[in-house]
C-alpha cells in the first residue's frame, strides 16, 4: 500500500427545510413505588431499616408459602397418583411417581413402591409443594 493516506468523504450539510418544533409531551407519570423503595434500598437511603426490611420481607414471604402449602394440601387426597417434582430433595426423587398412603397437617406420606435411595421402606414423607398430582389412570 503507498503510504499517501486516502481521501476522505465529503459530508454534505443536512438539507434545509422546516423547522421542526417538538410535540407537547405528555406530563411525567408519577413513579411507580416500588421502584421507587427498590431506588432507595439500592441509593442507601434505608440503610438504618434493612433489619426491618428483610424481617417484614421474609415474615411476608413465609407467610405466603404457608397458604401455598397449605392450599396444595388440600387438593390432595389419600389414593392420589402424584410425581415429586423439582422442589424436592434430595435431588434423585425427582420424577419418582407413587401414591398417597398418609396425610397429614404439614405433609404427605408417598409410596413408591421400592426403596429409593435412604427411604428403605418405600414410603416418603413430602411436603405438598414437593408434589405434582397426576391425572386418574382409567
Amino acid at each position: 500500500m503507498s503510504k499517501r493516506s486516502r481521501p476522505r468523504p465529503h459530508r454534505r450539510p443536512p438539507p434545509a427545510g422546516p423547522t421542526l418544533t417538538p410535540i407537547a409531551s405528555a406530563p411525567p407519570t408519577a413513579p411507580d413505588p416500588q421502584r421507587l423503595l427498590l431506588d432507595q434500598i439500592a441509593a442507601g437511603a434505608l440503610d438504618a431499616h434493612l433489619v426491618a426490611i428483610a424481617e417484614a420481607v421474609r415474615g411476608r414471604y413465609e407467610l405466603l408459602q404457608t397458604i401455598s402449602s397449605h392450599k396444595a394440601l388440600a387438593g390432595l387426597n389419600v389414593g392420589d397418583r402424584v410425581r415429586i417434582n423439582h422442589h424436592a430433595t434430595p435431588r434423585y426423587l425427582h420424577g419418582i411417581q407413587g401414591v398417597i398412603v398418609e396425610l397429614d397437617e404439614q405433609t404427605a406420606t408417598v409410596c413408591v413402591h421400592r426403596p429409593v435411595g435412604r427411604f428403605k421402606s418405600g414410603e416418603i414423607r413430602c411436603p405438598p409443594l414437593a408434589l405434582d398430582r397426576l391425572s386418574p389412570a382409567g
